[in-house]
């Protein structure tokens, strides 16, 4: 009897094993799809050409960045700047990787290199609240690429223009090697003390459908005619915890994404004023009252 009931829960273990791993294996593509899978490439009028990907030598990995630029700039800077997460830029080894280039719209033809890079650590893995970079690319990418404009946008601020249906959008590259694509109707969602960042305020949980190769892609508030980043993406649902198609659910661990606050913001802001510290990559402002421009 003892024998019997052993073999029974070992065979038991061994099925619903099986079973895990047929759900993970057959969700593994759709891990991260809340609902109905509402990705789709992005297109001419969506304004993302600016969205692109991270290329690093070393790694075969294309995680995602994206064009952003000040409001109201009165003059075109010399170089341009992109934000991204920190762990775009780590390699299987743990090490940081170091030549690196940005392809807007993952297309090579439009390469620029990378010259300065600012993380929010140097330890990104569990540490997604910190999760940000910002870079410097060598030189300035044709004025027809869309350029994000950053904004803080609060929690309860964000939460209160989704349920008035404001406009928020997630981008990322499918499945490192697949075509830029853009997610609607998602955007932040209230968080809940069962989830991993708990009541965290540096970052957003949300619910946009995405898969592996969305790290660093924008989340995005359309309003007014403008794209303003509002966060970046940077942790994605445990495939295991969650099966493709279901609903979003505050009882699993969330997608999450960097708010543009605090030292991410202040360090945006200041890369796009001032250029890549220590290089001759610099920008002008113009003065009030039309006088003569004047350093950033």
């Amino acid at each position: 009897m003892h024998d019997k009931g052993g073999t029974a829960g070992y065979l038991a273990r061994v099925a619903g094993l099986a079973l895990l791993t047929l759900l993970v294996a057959s969700g593994i593509s759709k891990a991260n799809i809340f609902g109905d899978d509402d990705r789709r490439d992005i297109a001419a009028g969506d304004g993302l050409s600016g969205v692109g990907t991270i290329v690093c030598e070393g790694t075969t990995r294309r995680p995602t960045g994206s064009l952003v630029t000040l409001p109201d700039q009165h003059l075109t800077p010399r170089f341009d700047v992109i934000v991204t997460v920190a762990h775009a830029f780590v390699g299987s080894n743990g090490e940081f990787l170091t030549e690196c280039a940005f392809w807007p719209g993952a297309d090579p033809a439009f390469a620029a290199d990378i010259v300065f890079l600012k993380t929010g650590t140097l330890s990104p893995y569990g540490n997604w609240h910190n999760d940000w970079a910002v870079a410097v690319l060598e030189r300035r990418l044709p004025e027809h690429l869309d350029r994000l404009v950053p904004l803080t946008l609060g929690e309860a601020e964000a939460y209160r223009k989704r349920t008035e249906n404001a406009s928020f959008i997630l981008a990322g590259h499918n499945g490192e090697r697949g075509p830029l694509q853009v997610s609607g109707g998602c955007g932040p969602m209230p968080k809940h003390f069962s989830d991993l960042n708990g009541f965290d305020p540096r970052v957003f949980n949300h619910d946009c459908d995405m898969m592996p190769g969305w790290s660093g892609g924008p989340l995005i508030l359309r309003e007014d005619g403008v794209g303003y980043l509002v966060a970046v993406n940077s942790t994605e649902v445990n495939a295991i915890t969650h099966i493709a198609g279901r609903p979003y659910n505050g009882r699993m661990n969330p997608n999450t994404a960097v708010r543009v606050d605090g030292p991410f913001r202040n360090v945006i802001d200041n890369l796009l004023k001032a250029g890549a510290p220590g290089t001759s990559i610099t920008c002008v402002v113009a003065s009030a009252d039309n006088g003569p421009a004047l350093p950033c």
